[in-house]
């Protein structure tokens, strides 16, 4: 006696349970009248049959691998299993590896029940891929049709409403309490506040976004919306029928020119913060932004403030710090460590001793070896779906790019033996740490040697980007090896080297 698991699922929330109930149903009667006994069940609910990103059909394959109970998989149709005729394909192929039999309840297929070839079945189940994969293209084909006539009128076709209109005969139309609210957040934010400071006036006037209070990521989605000025995208077509314009185009690109230089609290057009993005309150942990402020001179200060004191969040106590005292601080920190003779042979040991183990290891080259055997494999598993009689479209445009993707891995593996030939001076790379450093930029040494900074009231911590395994016997490896300044302490870390100075 045969023993059998079924594999159900339904498309999307158009069809119902009673669709699983109906195939379980089916598949049972079936199984019953050919003498199959039902041993396990996977099915997916709501998932499209065009991919094999599918929960219980990932299980069921993975089951079909091991020494599993069953030796069928039955399926209401074969469009159960896929409507992609090359998934189809290979997937069978791997229950067949298996040893495993696919069946359909409703449709004959390339196999009988007891895993003789059904002649006939064979033409048919191809027959039967082909016009599954066509109905979805199709589909497909006539749902983008559909819409793109539909946004050509200017409809609006589902989704959510960007705030500020309001729907009227399938249209998008401007509630005007809403558009005067955007508008006024547009206007606040080109002169100069910022999400937190509209967001409080906002409050103080009782406005609130969908019935709740207005949130940063609110603030900023209206802000990039390209909607306000009456351009909606889709499938990389424009359309500027489908929402009216609420804000003036040249306020809108005002306000995105502002939004780009803004990026990491870097507020100030005049002015490049250094230690943007990687300046952190050492009390409370949340990153320090650049902020710039007026004295009752007239003068512009810049500093860096903690965002939770910013925020009024929570009760840290970190103080501001001037700019440019923080940045030299930690530019001469740098400067201290990494100009030191010392300490630039250490580098050098440690760039030529990577450069060697990559060498050794090969690590990329072995991977595109493998991506170019996958290749190789996929192309053969087409191969065999071909040689037996599943040849459409679709399986000769897959066989084109698997043979493109093999010469281009070639082509990369060749690249990268030439670069493991190539040599690196020892000499040369002193060079660079002793002249190329001192002459590269500050922003430069910041990105290139700076994880990140912490900053107390009374001390700077500097975590560099360079990596060592430490002895937990030795505390004083904690230092690599490197000649530290007077005045600067070592604390071990296993991924970075960090270093202490009081202030």
């Amino acid at each position: 006696m045969k023993t059998a698991a079924i594999y159900a699922r339904y498309s999307s929330d158009r069809q119902t349970e009673q669709s699983i109930e109906g195939q379980l149903r089916v598949c049972n009667e079936f199984a019953k009248a050919n003498d199959i006994v039902i041993v396990d069940e996977y099915i997916d609910r709501a998932m499209t049959g065009t991919n094999d990103n599918r929960p219980a059909f990932k299980k069921m394959l993975a089951d079909s691998d091991r020494h599993s109970p069953w030796d069928i998989v039955l399926v209401y149709a074969i469009d159960r299993l896929g409507r992609n005729s090359i998934e189809v394909a290979v997937n069978k192929q791997r229950l067949q590896k298996s040893g495993k039999i696919l069946l359909s309840a409703t449709q004959r297929t390339s196999t009988n029940v007891d895993g003789s070839k059904n002649l006939d079945g064979i033409l048919l189940e191809n027959v039967l891929i082909g016009l599954s994969e066509y109905y979805s293209a199709e589909l497909a084909q006539k749902i983008r049709r559909g819409l793109k006539e539909s946004w050509s009128k200017g409809q609006f076709t589902g989704g959510i409403l960007a705030y500020g209109y309001k729907l009227e005969n399938k249209k998008a139309v401007i509630d005007n309490d809403q558009a005067n609210i955007v508008l006024d957040i547009f206007n606040m934010y080109a002169n100069g506040f910022d999400a937190t400071d509209i967001i409080d006036k906002l409050h103080s006037k009782g406005i609130m976004h969908k019935g709740k209070p207005f949130l940063h990521n609110a603030i900023y989605g209206i802000l990039h919306n390209e909607k306000y000025i009456g351009k909606c995208t889709f499938n990389n077509e424009t359309y500027t029928n489908i929402y009216p314009a609420i804000v003036p185009l040249d306020l809108f690109n005002q306000v995105q020119i502002k939004l780009e230089h803004n990026k990491l609290g870097q507020k100030s057009r005049e002015v490049d913060f250094l230690l943007k993005g990687k300046l952190y309150c050492g009390y409370c942990g949340k990153r320090m932004n650049g902020e710039s402020g007026t004295s009752h001179t007239g003068k512009v200060m810049y500093y860096y403030k903690c965002a939770t004191r910013k925020k009024k969040t929570g009760n840290c106590h970190k103080k501001t710090v001037n700019k440019d005292f923080i940045e030299n601080a930690v530019l001469d920190m740098t400067m201290d460590l990494f100009t030191n003779k010392v300490n630039l042979n250490i580098i050098a040991d440690e760039i030529m001793r990577t450069v060697n183990q990559s060498k050794q290891d090969k690590s990329i080259l072995k991977l595109l070896q493998a991506q170019k055997q996958n290749a190789e494999k996929s192309l053969k598993n087409v191969m065999t779906a071909i040689e037996q009689g599943i040849i459409t479209a679709t399986t000769k445009n897959r066989v084109t790019e698997l043979e493109n993707e093999i010469d281009g891995l070639q082509v990369k593996i060749l690249q990268e033996e030439c670069n493991l030939r190539s040599q690196i001076n020892r000499e040369d790379i002193m060079e660079f740490l002793t002249y190329g450093v001192r002459q590269s930029s500050p922003q430069v040494l910041i990105d290139i040697l700076i994880n990140k900074i912490e900053l107390f009231d009374n001390e700077i911590v500097i975590y560099f980007n360079y990596t060592d395994k430490i002895n937990p016997e030795n505390p004083n490896t904690a230092t690599r090896g490197f000649l530290l300044p007077c005045g600067y302490q070592a604390k071990a870390n296993t991924r970075y080297l960090v270093i202490i100075k009081k202030q």
